[in-house]
């Protein structure tokens, strides 16, 4: 960000106001003031401004307009300071060219979110370069949802980041909290790691004793997030009670600890992350729709890899010079990356990358793809049976089989997260642990 103090014209004909407002703005950038139209236009000639404040009832009603007309004509970011709140006078601002319309007496806060959006402005397109850059991306609608995130800067409204296992929604969320201030502070839960009888403790800590084994009190993440950031990932993973205590605790920027009688303010913005349709959870009554509403305000939806087609050679090249060692793919196996679903996304592809530069061959065949990718699925309906296999083992150990592979494969593409296979696969935790142990017994060790 460019660190040089914006240079500002203030134009105002009332003394007291004039100097008053040039304090504040003196201490923001460099500026100089104007009484009336006529001294405004010589400074404008005279001089070049980043942005402007002008009062529009100078020696004339409404003289600010002409003023407002030129700054557009010089692309200078133009604020009126007004006491007239009529729409049509409020309209013809707009009209003119004006970013901003105050309604005097304005407050200290107006004059920072101001600023908040000139330097987003001004800083736009460099941000959404290191967004396209950090995704190695030229996908159109990747780059709009991206967009959201200057948006979102200047507000403290919650950001909910959707998309799929591996898309990059935890790195988007610590991308922003750079943005915002990456001195502040960044607490990060997995909703999906943690149990639903710790999840509470994890979130609103508790004083000693509040239950068997607190010997000691400890602050929780709500508390820890005071003035920074809270990203709370997996967020569809969160027990409906959990749900219905956060909510409030959100809405009030207050909670008590566990155990506790004080009350702990906390002043967090809230980054949410979720793989899972929470509108269909909504339906299903497995998510609340107060708590969807307070958790979303800028949406942001990471598209898959296999929807990204024309980033991915860009991606496969860019993991292969981050390895010290490098490989090529041969035609065949240049199509095999290529017609992969990749259900892990850029997180699975680089994985890939990185396993097959660790193997002797530097050329890539498809055979050295086939041990490493999940076969893609077929494309008819009906599930595919080898019935003489089926014949050769019996039914029930084929059965166990298929259970045993699609099991791995979900604790694969969910790295190895339980909680969230069991939800993905609708599994209980008798089936889960059946479906292990009869891999264990056959040899295939996961975890």
């Amino acid at each position: 960000m460019n660190t040089l103090k914006p240079r500002i014209l203030l134009v105002e004909d009332d003394l007291l106001s004039r100097l008053s407002l040039k304090s504040r703005l003196d201490l923001i950038g460099e500026v100089l003031d104007a009484p009336s139209r006529k001294d405004a236009l010589i400074l404008l000639k005279e001089r070049d401004f980043d942005l402007a404040f002008v009062d529009l009832d100078l020696e004339a009603e409404l003289a600010g307009l002409d003023i407002i007309e030129r700054l557009k004509e010089k692309n200078i970011y133009s604020v009126v300071l007004s006491g007239r709140d009529d729409e049509g006078v409020i309209e013809q601002a707009y009209m003119k060219g004006c970013r901003d319309y105050l309604a005097k007496p304005f407050t200290k806060t107006s004059i920072e979110l101001i600023f908040k959006k000139f330097s987003a402005e001004k800083n736009k397109n460099q941000t959404l370069q290191k967004l396209k850059d950090i995704f190695m991306t030229s996908d159109d609608s990747l780059i709009k949802e991206l967009e959201v995130i200057d948006r979102a800067l200047l507000s403290k409204r919650p950001i909910l980041i959707t998309g799929e296992s591996g898309t990059g929604k935890t790195f988007l969320a610590k991308f922003i909290h750079e943005l915002i201030d990456i001195k502040v502070p960044f607490i990060h839960l997995n909703c999906a790691e943690i149990s639903e009888s710790l999840i509470e403790s994890e979130l609103f800590g508790y004083e000693k004793g509040a239950f068997t084994g607190a010997v000691k009190s400890k602050k929780g993440m709500l508390e820890l997030a005071d003035g920074g950031i809270l990203f709370l990932d997996e967020i569809a993973t969160m027990p409906l009670s959990i749900q219905k205590k956060l909510l409030k605790a959100i809405e009030e920027k207050s909670f008590y600890p566990l155990g506790s009688e004080k009350l702990v303010k906390s002043e967090f913005r809230l980054i949410s992350a979720t793989c899972e349709d929470l509108k269909t959870k909504i339906e299903k009554e497995e998510f609340r729709a107060d708590f969807y509403y307070r958790i979303e305000g800028f949406n942001v939806t990471l598209k898959p890899l296999k929807a990204r087609q024309d980033d991915l050679n860009n991606l496969i090249q860019h993991f292969i010079k981050n390895g010290e060692r490098r490989i090529v793919f041969d035609s065949m196996a240049k199509q095999v990356m290529k017609d992969y679903g990749w259900p892990g996304n850029v997180r699975e592809l680089e994985r890939t990358i990185e396993v097959l530069q660790t193997r002797e061959n530097g050329i890539v065949t498809a055979s050295d793809l086939a041990l490493l990718l999940n076969k893609p699925t077929a494309k008819s309906n009906a599930p595919q049976i080898d019935l003489e296999e089926v014949k050769r083992i019996g039914l029930k150990n084929y059965i166990e089989s298929i259970e045993s592979a699609i099991l791995e494969m979900a604790l694969k593409a969910n790295n190895d997260k339980v909680r969230k296979t069991l939800a993905d696969l609708k599994l209980s935790n008798n089936s889960f642990y059946r479906i292990m142990d009869n891999m264990k017994s056959k040899g295939v060790d996961h975890v």
